[in-house]
C-alpha cells in the first residue's frame, strides 16, 4: 500500500461527509508543492500534514457545534506503526525539526508538539491558498447537516465546490450566525 492510499483510507475517508473537503484541501496543498507523499523520507511529514487537516476540521466542529475535537496525537503513532513506522522513526523526525519542541525523554509530548506545530503551518498555508470566507464555506458545507434547509449529496470534489459556489448567500448568513468561528479562521485557526 502506498502512503497516499493509506492517508485517503485512514483520514480522508474516515467520515464520509468530510471526504471531498479533505481532497480539495489536499489537492491544493499538493499543487502548491507543500505536501509530498510516496517519496522516501516524507512519509511522516505527509502523514502529520494530513492529520493536521483533520485537526483543523475537528477544531472547526468543536467551535461550531461544541463537539469534542477527537484528533489525538496517539492515533498518529498507532496509524504510522501500522505501516511499519515506529516511534523511534517518529521521534527522529521530530528531533530533526528545530521548529518542533522535542524532548527525547517524552515521546508523547513531542508527538503532540509536532502535531500542534504542523497544524499551525497547515493553517497558515490554507489561509495563503484560500480566503477566510472560502475556508468557512468549505468547512461549514462539509460538516453541517443541511437536511433542515435543503438536501445535498456530493459525487465528487467538483460537485462539492459547485454546491459551495451556488450557495454563497446562504453560507454568508451562517457566517453572520457564527461570528466567533469566522474570527477564529481569520485569526489563523490556532487550535
Amino acid at each position: 500500500m502506498n502512503l497516499s492510499d493509506y492517508i485517503h483510507e485512514t483520514i480522508f475517508e474516515e467520515k464520509e461527509k468530510h471526504t471531498y473537503l479533505y481532497e480539495l484541501l489536499w489537492a491544493n496543498l499538493e499543487e502548491d508543492g507543500f505536501v509530498v507523499t510516496d517519496e522516501d523520507g516524507n512519509e511522516i511529514d505527509s502523514y502529520f500534514k494530513a492529520f493536521a487537516i483533520k485537526n483543523i476540521i475537528g477544531e472547526f466542529t468543536y467551535r461550531l457545534y461544541d463537539e469534542v475535537n477527537e484528533t489525538d496525537y496517539e492515533e498518529i503513532i498507532s496509524r504510522l506503526d501500522a505501516i511499519g513506522i515506529g516511534i523511534d522513526e517518529i521521534m527522529a523526525y521530530c528531533l530533526s525539526k528545530p521548529e518542533i519542541d522535542a524532548d527525547e525523554s517524552d515521546s508523547d509530548a513531542t508527538v503532540k508538539n509536532a502535531l500542534d506545530y504542523t497544524t499551525e503551518i497547515i493553517a497558515d498555508k490554507l489561509l495563503e491558498l484560500f480566503s477566510a470566507d472560502d475556508l468557512f464555506d468549505y468547512l461549514f458545507s462539509a460538516t453541517y447537516d443541511f437536511e433542515q434547509d435543503f438536501t445535498y449529496a456530493f459525487e465528487d470534489v467538483d460537485e462539492f465546490q459547485a454546491f459551495v459556489d451556488s450557495n454563497t448567500e446562504r453560507l454568508d448568513n451562517y457566517k453572520d450566525e457564527y461570528p466567533t468561528v469566522m474570527q477564529w479562521i481569520e485569526a489563523g485557526m490556532i487550535v
